[in-house]
């Protein structure tokens, strides 16, 4: 399996649909996708639109961001049941409200087949302690059979990645990464060319890299990842425009936008890319 590879310009486009997030609400688009019903509703008609995962948040009772195993049981189950073609992956984002235990529990409570985990977060404050308690959360996880995306925000949270994993802290397992374009600049609005930091210096460990954008220019974001090897993680979580400026009236049509006229995976073919060689 290859690894890090910007000389690649005509990969195969995964697609992965992230149709809520941890923050947004009604109030920032009626159609934002809430409940577990809502959430498979759309993965389905991302699924339809060419996205062959979904990035999955669920909420709490009054619509907030949530960690807990039985809900992401539940939607699991219920992806299974009405949307089988399409794996899910969950998340344990802190989004300002949960410590690295509880993203813990949330995994180990879940052990689901694939999540994604900020380096960052995970590792708390990066102490000696810190980095013990999140690379052993990690192992546990990838011994239980999960798929690890590493979530970067940061150019510096690749760099912490990098030491982690060369100082072993990091499961024997190949390594896949998120790049998070624009969470740190105003108004959480990206440009393509943020993608250019995360791209520089030693990147020989990384098998898979993937990209979201926040903001408008989700669309050309994407185009330059994908140009340079990489993939796409597209939705409501991150932007909510099309790329003429319009709003788009769901997640799945800014799938629909990105998947015209591109060889897409499937989901079958998206599990075997990320398995292969674990």
């Amino acid at each position: 399996m290859a690894v890090f590879d910007q000389n690649d310009t005509n990969p195969p486009l995964l697609i992965m649909a992230a149709p809520n997030g941890a923050r947004k609400s009604r109030e920032d688009h009626p159609n934002l996708p809430i409940t577990i019903d809502e959430v498979v509703a759309e993965a389905r008609a991302c699924h339809d639109a060419g996205a062959a995962m979904l990035h999955a948040h669920i909420r709490d009772d009054d619509g907030n961001h949530s960690l807990d195993a039985g809900r992401y049981r539940d939607l699991l189950d219920a992806m299974a049941a009405m949307v089988p073609g399409m794996p899910c992956q969950i998340t344990t984002e802190k989004a300002g409200r949960f410590s690295p235990a509880e993203q813990a529990a949330c995994l180990s409570g879940v052990r689901p087949d694939h999540a994604s985990v900020s380096i960052l977060e995970i590792t708390g404050d990066q102490s000696k302690e810190g980095i013990d308690f999140g690379s052993g959360v990690l192992k546990d996880a990838a011994a239980s059979g999960t798929h690890l995306q590493y979530i970067l925000y940061s150019p510096d949270d690749l760099t912490l990645l990098h030491r982690l994993y060369f100082d072993g802290y990091l499961p024997d397992a190949p390594v896949d990464v998120l790049f998070v374009l624009g969470r740190y600049s105003a108004d959480f609005r990206s440009h393509p060319d943020d993608l250019d930091p995360f791209l520089g210096g030693d990147k020989g460990f990384i098998r898979h890299w993937m990209v979201c954008a926040f903001g408008p220019m989700e669309y050309d974001a994407m185009v330059k990842a994908h140009g340079l090897g990489g993939q796409a993680r597209i939705g409501f979580e991150n932007n909510l425009l099309l790329k003429d400026g319009t709003m788009a009236s769901s997640s799945a049509e800014l799938i629909r936008q990105m998947s015209a006229g591109r060889d897409v995976l499937t989901g079958a073919e998206a599990s075997q890319l990320f398995r292969s060689g674990e």
